[in-house]
């Protein structure tokens, strides 16, 4: 059957960083330095991000399914194992400050107790809202107020999901309905970003980020919404450029 022609139209994803030291993340110890160590962005894709793709061609759902031409796929972002998210890099995208841990005490029935004589086990539940994660590969070191930085990146992780299902159309039968997903390929290559601080301080450092570019290696898979065999595409290539942001960053030991 005939495979489609798939352009390389952006994902408008909301490109942002966001590079704050937690607690007991380094020991404060002079000299100190607003420099940004390299680390993972993580964040939640925000509404509005669609994609339009190329007409899938007749047989692409099947031998006696119909064209759709040229759809446009509205997504949300679908949150990744909050697991993967907290696992250090490269296990993960080494993001545990964006996973939240819920803690609830079973009694011996198994059933949820405030009464501490009664609690017997404890049941741990983690959630995450982190749907894309980006790794910064290298540090950020500023020379002074407005000079632009350059630093390396690389996708890690992504996870986008349609809001409304994608209808296809068949020659004979009802039509079906498909959920579409997107996810990082298993090839990704080396962007960049420029960090350019307009306020540094020895306690951190403010300014203007902008996405130089990034080249994403993606992967879609069609899921029927009544069950039966995915349509997948794999290895396709996307490339982010020129979105702008703000950052804030806590002053970072250098040792």
């Amino acid at each position: 059957m005939t495979k489609p022609s798939w352009t390389s139209r952006l994902l408008p994803l909301a490109i942002s960083a966001l590079a704050l030291l937690g607690p007991g993340a380094a020991v404060a110890q002079p000299p100190v330095r607003p420099d940004i160590p390299l680390g993972t962005d993580c964040w939640q894709t925000q509404p509005g991000t669609e994609q339009r793709l190329a007409t899938l061609p007749a047989g692409f759902f099947g031998d006696a399914s119909k064209a759709v031409p040229k759809p446009t796929i509205k997504f949300t972002g679908k949150p990744l194992d909050p697991k993967f998210v907290s696992d250090p890099y490269p296990q993960g995208c080494g993001c545990p400050q964006q996973v939240e841990t819920k803690i609830t005490w079973l009694d011996p029935h198994g059933n949820p107790t405030h009464d501490m004589r009664h609690a017997v086990k404890q049941q741990v539940d983690q959630t995450t809202k982190i749907d894309t994660c980006v790794r910064r590969t290298t540090d950020a070191k500023f020379k002074g107020k407005g000079k632009a930085v350059k630093v390396d990146i690389q996708l890690v992780a992504l996870s986008l999901q349609s809001i409304a299902p994608l209808k296809v159309s068949f020659l004979h039968g009802p039509d079906k309905l498909y959920d579409v997903f997107v996810t990082q390929g298993s090839a990704q290559e080396t962007g960049t970003m420029t960090f350019t601080p307009n306020s540094l301080a020895k306690n951190g450092a403010k300014g203007n980020v902008k996405l130089g570019s990034l080249h994403v290696d993606y992967d879609v898979e069609f899921k029927p919404k009544d069950g039966g065999p995915s349509v997948k595409k794999t290895g396709l290539k996307l490339l982010l450029a020129g979105t702008p942001g703000t950052f804030s960053q806590f002053a970072v030991a250098r040792r």
